[in-house]
């Protein structure tokens, strides 16, 4: 009997064919993971904002911003809502304030 030395091509295609299966049904995961990481922190953002809206009229007697600009300097720049800088959509799109009588709020994404 003679000594095999490595392996023949159909062990080699039956690996390859292996790892492709497994790499279908890994990789998919692995991107939908990202985007929905990415979906949470925009979430996140958005109700720290909401509280930081809401903390604001309460240090000024009930009062919110007058308009998204006041919005900006007062609550999103102050370091007093977010010392660390303001959050910012993952997605790079800006959050913006919506000033409507009793339903002040801040506009979330649909990504």
């Amino acid at each position: 009997m003679i000594a095999r030395k490595g392996f023949t091509l159909v062990e080699l295609l039956l690996v390859v064919l292996i790892l492709s299966i497994l790499a279908s049904i890994v990789v998919p995961r692995l991107t939908g993971a990202a985007a929905e990481a990415k979906n949470s922190k925009c979430d996140a953002n958005w109700a720290n904002l909401i509280r930081a809206l809401e903390l604001y009229a309460v240090y000024n007697d009930g009062a919110y911003p007058a308009n998204d600009a006041a919005f900006q300097t007062d609550v999103l720049e102050s370091d007093t809502y977010f010392p660390h800088g303001d959050p910012v959509c993952p997605y790079g799109d800006p959050y913006v304030y919506v000033p409507t009588s009793g339903q002040e709020t801040v506009t979330q994404h649909s990504h």
